[in-house]
C-alpha cells in the first residue's frame, strides 16, 4: 500500500475541515462562506490559543488570558457545532458574535494599554465576508457602538499606550491577522470565479446541445425524412430524391457554418446562401433578382443570430421553389434606418391564404419562431393569385463605426 507524502496528508486535511467533512463540495451554493466560517474560525483558535499562552506564561495577565481561553473554547464549540450543524447563516453570526466580545473584553481590560485598538480594525472585514452587507453592518454597528461609549466615558482617564514588547506582538499579530483574512477572502473569491465559470460553461455548453438538436431535427431531420418517404415512394423520381438529399445537405453545410465563429458580415451571409440555392432556384425556372445594398458590420450578432437570419430566408426562398408557382423571385436587404435591418423575399406566384395554412412544423411558425429569437418583426403580405411578400425587420443595438462615418 502506497503512502501518501506529507503535504498530500495536509492538502486532504485541510480539504476535509474546509468544506465540513466534504459536505459542501467547490460546486455547492454556500461553499465560499463555508470555506471563510473554517478559515476564520481557525485562525481565531490559533490566534486566541497562542494569546492564553503568552499572557500565562510571558506576560502574566491572568484577566487576559482567561479572556482569550475562554475565546479558544468558544471559537473550537463553533467550529464542532457548524461541522454538525452546517447551519451557515447562523454558524457565521456565531463566530462574529465570539470575535466581537472577545476584541470589545480586550479592549475594556487593556485599556488601549496594549494598542489593542489594532484589534478592532479586524473586525468588518470578519463581519462582513461572514454576513454579508446588511446583517455585516449590523454586527459592526453591534460592537463598535459600545467601543464608541467606552472611549469617550474614558476621554481623558486611560493613559496614552506605551510602545512595549507586549505592543509590539499585538501590532505584529493583528496586521499578521488582517493579511491573513484578506488573503483567504481573496482566494475565496478566486475559486467562486472560477465555479461561475464552469457554470456558464456547462450552461453554455448544454445551450448550444439544444440548439444543435433542435435544427438537426427541423432542418436535416426533416429533409432526410422526406428523402426517406420519397425512396418508399414508386412514383418519386431519383431526380426529386437527389433533390431532398441536396437540401439535406445544405442544411448539414449551414449548421456547420454555424458553429464557427460570425464576425458580423451580414452581406457576406446572404452571398453564401445565394450560392447554395441559386442553383434549385434555376431548376425551378424562377428568375432570381438579388439586391443586397452596402450593408454594415454587426458586432453584436451573434452566430445563433446569424443561422436565424439564414433560417428565415432558406426557409422562405424553398417555400417559393416547393408551392408558389412563381417566375421571378426577388430578395431585397437595406437599412431602413440606422438601427434596422430589413431583408424582403418577394415572389409572384399564386399566393396562399394565410389563415388556411397550418402554423406547424417548418412551415410559417418556424418563421414566426425564429423572428422572436431575433427580436425581429416579420410581416407577410400575401393573397391568393397575387404573390407572396414577406418582409423581416431587425433592429440592430451596435453596427460598425466605419459605416456610420459614411452617413
Amino acid at each position: 500500500m502506497l503512502k501518501l507524502p506529507i503535504t498530500k496528508k495536509l492538502k486532504i486535511l485541510w480539504n476535509n475541515l474546509t468544506t465540513c467533512g466534504g459536505s459542501f463540495f467547490p460546486g455547492s451554493r454556500h461553499y465560499r462562506r463555508v470555506f471563510l466560517i473554517n478559515v476564520m474560525l481557525i485562525a481565531a483558535m490559533g490566534v486566541f490559543g497562542l494569546f492564553t499562552f503568552l499572557n500565562l506564561l510571558v506576560f502574566n495577565d491572568f484577566k487576559v488570558a482567561l479572556v482569550d481561553f475562554v475565546a479558544f473554547i468558544s471559537a473550537l464549540l463553533a467550529l464542532i457545532y457548524f461541522r454538525f450543524s452546517r447551519d451557515v447563516r447562523k454558524s457565521g453570526f456565531i463566530t462574529t458574535v465570539i470575535i466581537g466580545l472577545a476584541l470589545l473584553s480586550f479592549l475594556y481590560l487593556t485599556q488601549h494599554y496594549e494598542y489593542s485598538l489594532f484589534w478592532l480594525a479586524t473586525f468588518p472585514p470578519f463581519a462582513y465576508f461572514l454576513n454579508g452587507t446588511k446583517r455585516g453592518t449590523l454586527a459592526v454597528a453591534l460592537l463598535f457602538i459600545p467601543v464608541f461609549i467606552t472611549l469617550i466615558l474614558n476621554l481623558g482617564v486611560w493613559e496614552p499606550a506605551p510602545y512595549d514588547q507586549v505592543s509590539i506582538y499585538n501590532i505584529s499579530i493583528a496586521f499578521i491577522a488582517l493579511a491573513v483574512l484578506v488573503y483567504f477572502y481573496e482566494k475565496s473569491r478566486h475559486q467562486a470565479h472560477l465555479q461561475l465559470q464552469s457554470i456558464k460553461a456547462r450552461e453554455a455548453t448544454e445551450k448550444e446541445r439544444n440548439r444543435l438538436l433542435r435544427e438537426m431535427h427541423d432542418g436535416l431531420g426533416a429533409q432526410l425524412t422526406t428523402a426517406l418517404y420519397a425512396t418508399r415512394n414508386e412514383q418519386a423520381s431519383v431526380d426529386e430524391i437527389a433533390d431532398y438529399l441536396q437540401l439535406a445537405l445544405e442544411d448539414l453545410r449551414i449548421m456547420m457554418d454555424s458553429m464557427q465563429a460570425f464576425d458580423g458580415d451580414v452581406a457576406t451571409l446572404l452571398g453564401q446562401l445565394r450560392y447554395r440555392l441559386e442553383r434549385p432556384i434555376q431548376q425551378a425556372g424562377l428568375t432570381l433578382t438579388w439586391q443586397v445594398d452596402d450593408l454594415p458590420d454587426f458586432p453584436n450578432m451573434t452566430p445563433q443570430d446569424a443561422l436565424n437570419l439564414q433560417r428565415v430566408v432558406q426557409e422562405t426562398l424553398v417555400n417559393t421553389i416547393k408551392h408558389a408557382k412563381a417566375s421571378k423571385v426577388s430578395l431585397i436587404a437595406c437599412m431602413t434606418a440606422p438601427n434596422c435591418l430589413k431583408i424582403q423575399v418577394k415572389d409572384d406566384g399564386c399566393g396562399f391564404d394565410e389563415q388556411s395554412v397550418e402554423f406547424t412544423g417548418r412551415g410559417l411558425s418556424n418563421l414566426h419562431y425564429r423572428a422572436v429569437e431575433l427580436n425581429a418583426s416579420l410581416t407577410i403580405n400575401t393573397q391568393p393569385g397575387r404573390g407572396c411578400s414577406i418582409e423581416l425587420l431587425i433592429p440592430v443595438s451596435k453596427i460598425s463605426d466605419n459605416w456610420l462615418a459614411k452617413l
